[in-house]
């Protein structure tokens, strides 16, 4: 895959500043488009994005659909962020896609848009194509390129506000302006973003369902299996399968149970397990990752450390942060279950100075240190960004030396 990561290691920063015009006119240049008997369902939030896609993924597969799954952003290889049917797509297909395309073209494209054109050859033989957006939505260039059949959104909260804006309504608005024609949202933690979105299915004419609620077979088979938080993500997935099979009849899903009660237990009996990683994993008896990188991810972390009784022990959190994370509030909710920071140096221009992050520690009067292995007698948490995590897993794969 080297020609593809020389070439996207030249684009710098994934997110360029969106210009929605861009993308449309490099795409047209490519000459790429998904072909009208493919179903498109476009993935939009804040938190839960690849694990609501990932989920959908697996169900979509159990009944016999082939199935893509482009997701972001990626912890070890670039080619986790393209799924299809149970794996990912191996080096050499991602990498011969690339050279498939005009690379005159993509001279002009940001590293994501680049990726997003990447979608149209790997899915090309896919019957349903998940995409989750980048940061945005409306001027995403999953959005800007693609017309989707169905938009499912995730939980909306404040993140990447130097894209999208300071506050809750302008970040929540300038998501649920990308709409597709039919669309669900999912369990939100405040208000206002269900205001906002029926507005904007009222103005633009789309077909709105609103979650309220997570079925009682989901509770159970998310208390037996993953974290708590999953249990949104997974009725979201549920409720994109009911739609899109409203869409369009489903090969098997008749098949599945006389009605929707036992249709959800039939399909979760026979669900694959989630294979994404980072999502409340246990990497090791005493070792526990999560991408948790904002406030409402802390906040969900939290809550699914106290209802899977992990809590009761005090943790090792191996931690950093980018700066616009707001590392402060996000250590302020992680506290409780903090013995002490072990901050785990990244080289990204976005991570915030390690004299600032000392001094939020400070204050907050957490003890901390540079990261510095592992103890088999002590409890370790592994959270704060996708990079973090990635980090982490990249040295345990090489092999961490044990604290001294």
């Amino acid at each position: 895959m080297r020609d593809l990561e020389v070439f996207l290691e030249s684009k710098g920063a994934e997110y360029a500043s969106f210009d929605p015009t861009r993308a449309p006119k490099l795409l047209a240049k490519l000459g790429l488009k998904f072909s009208k008997n493919q179903s498109i369902i476009q993935i939009i939030g804040t938190n839960g994005k690849g694990s609501t896609g990932r989920f959908l993924a697996l169900m979509l597969k159990t009944l016999g659909v082939k199935v893509g799954h482009f997701t972001s952003p990626h912890l070890l290889h670039l080619r986790e962020r393209f799924w299809i049917n149970g794996a990912n797509i191996s080096d050499s297909a991602l990498n011969a896609a690339f050279l498939e395309l005009n690379s005159k073209v993509l001279k002009e494209a940001s590293y994501f848009e680049v990726l997003t054109f990447l979608t149209f050859r790997v899915f090309k033989d896919c019957e349903v194509v998940i995409l989750e957006a980048g940061l945005g939505g409306e001027y995403d260039s999953t959005t800007t390129c693609i017309k989707a059949d169905i938009t499912l959104f995730t939980s909306i909260g404040i993140d990447h506000q130097e894209y999208l804006g300071n506050t809750l309504e302008r970040i929540a608005t300038t998501k649920i302006n990308a709409i597709a024609k039919h669309a669900i949202l999912g369990l939100q933690s405040d208000d206002c973003v269900e205001y906002i979105a029926k507005g904007i299915a009222k103005t633009k004419g789309a077909y709105l369902e609103i979650l309220r609620e997570i079925p009682q077979e989901i509770q159970n088979y998310i208390a037996q299996n993953y974290a708590s938080y999953q249990g949104k993500n997974l009725s979201l997935a549920w409720a994109g399968l009911l739609m899109l099979n409203k869409i369009r009849a489903l090969p098997n899903f008749a098949l599945l149970g006389v009605d929707l009660d036992s249709a959800l237990s039939t399909l979760l009996s026979n669900l694959p397990k989630l294979d994404l990683q980072g999502r409340m994993q246990k990497l090791a008896h005493n070792i526990y990752l999560d991408v948790a990188h904002n406030v409402d991810g802390a906040k969900a972390l939290m809550e699914s450390l106290k209802i899977i009784n992990f809590i009761k022990d005090k943790y090792i959190l191996i931690y950093n942060s980018y700066f616009d994370k707001n590392p402060k509030a996000i250590l302020t909710i992680l506290k409780p279950i903090v013995a002490q920071v072990q901050i785990l140096p990244l080289q990204n221009k976005r991570v915030i100075a390690k004299s600032i992050l000392e001094n939020i520690l400070q204050e907050l009067d957490i003890a901390y240190c540079d990261f510095s292995g592992i103890r088999e007698d002590r409890q370790y948490l592994v959270c704060g960004s996708f990079s973090v995590v990635g980090k982490f897993l990249e040295l345990y794969k090489n092999g961490i030396e044990n604290e001294k």
